[in-house]
């Protein structure tokens, strides 16, 4: 921007807001920020990743776009689930109480109806035998109780079978814990306390969150504003995200505070809370807008202002990519009998 700046031919002198925020509209009609200075008069132009919009463009002018700003939310990456609980992951907590619940119904029936004079303890070591590929005994031996036999040993042959089958894959490739991929998932995270949701402060991103249409986007855009969470640029972000903690975040911010791959350990979400044009804002009189537009017209097509930001990005994780040291991979070898 300092060469779209001095192509104009002015003196330029910089001047920054002192509620360090991109602009708001006030209920008097008035705006803060950066939106403010420029509309007041005392900035000319306003460069701070503005996004282009329809009540924006009523106080002030913006050039040609220069960028797409894609607002989406950030989490810390997820660590290995624990092996400790390694034997239950197979099947959902769901599947497991049904699975639990079907083996007591079988007990039960299957002593007064298959098995001869058997006590309830009984049914239940020859019904949880048959799981694990045991005979079963002292059955009373009639067509219809063989249907009913033969339907739960069908039972009891399948469910062992994929258990093993997402155990050993388990096994192979260990699974990660859960973390919210979409805004939806996000909310759902968020209501139940699992997770905080910070936005950066002086954007209008919890208004833009509380305008949405779906109800999980306004869930969570009132709990923000209930409890005030935000972050500024100013922090250094890798230190202050957490295992329990989401940023929204535009995803070219992401690579300027956290670098790129594969030396970062954030996952960005799969969706957007919305994508918008950035310009930089203009007073409506002033006078050298064309030659800007033409400045910021070549510098758009010359590819520039993504190479700057992967520059950017890149030296930011450069000191951890030298002081990456290389380890033999370790061979992790598990003996298990299923």
């Amino acid at each position: 921007m300092p060469f779209a700046l001095n192509s104009t031919a002015k003196t330029t002198r910089l001047i920054s807001s002192d509620v360090h925020t991109f602009g708001s509209r006030h209920s008097n009609g008035t705006w803060d920020g950066v939106i403010g200075l420029v509309e007041s008069g005392e900035a000319d132009i306003g460069v701070q990743s503005l996004s282009i919009s329809e009540e924006r463009m009523k106080a002030v002018d913006f050039s040609i776009p220069y960028f797409a700003l894609q607002k989406a939310f950030t989490a810390k990456e997820p660590g290995l689930m624990p092996k400790i609980t390694a034997f239950t992951y197979p099947f959902s907590t769901n599947v497991w109480i049904l699975y639990v619940l079907m083996i007591l119904v079988v007990t039960v029936l299957f002593q007064r109806v298959i098995f001869r004079n058997t006590t309830f303890l009984g049914s239940f070591l020859w019904v949880l035998g048959s799981i694990v590929s045991q005979p079963m005994g002292n059955i009373r031996d009639t067509p219809w109780r063989r249907v009913l036999l033969g339907f739960w040993l069908a039972i009891a042959v399948a469910m062992p079978f994929f258990y093993k089958t997402s155990f050993v894959s388990f096994l192979t490739m260990p699974g990660k814990e859960p973390v919210p991929r979409t805004f939806e998932e996000l909310s759902k995270a968020v209501l139940s306390g699992k997770y905080k949701c910070l936005t950066l402060k002086g954007s209008i991103d919890r208004q833009l969150l509380r305008k949405r249409e779906n109800e999980y986007m306004v869930k969570i855009g009132e709990i923000i504003e209930k409890n005030a969470w935000e972050f500024s640029l100013e922090e250094r972000l890798p230190d202050i995200l957490n295992d329990r903690l989401a940023l929204i975040i535009s995803r070219g911010a992401m690579g300027l505070c956290f670098g790129s791959p594969p030396y970062i350990n954030i996952r960005e979400s799969d969706d957007n809370l919305g994508v918008w044009y950035t310009g930089i804002a203009i007073n409506k009189e002033f006078c050298c807008r064309e030659r800007l537009n033409d400045v910021l017209h070549r510098i758009n097509n010359g590819g520039l202002l993504n190479k700057l930001l992967n520059d950017y990005s890149f030296t930011s994780t450069l000191k951890k990519r030298l002081d990456v040291k290389y380890e033999e991979p370790e061979l992790q070898l598990i003996n298990c009998r299923i």
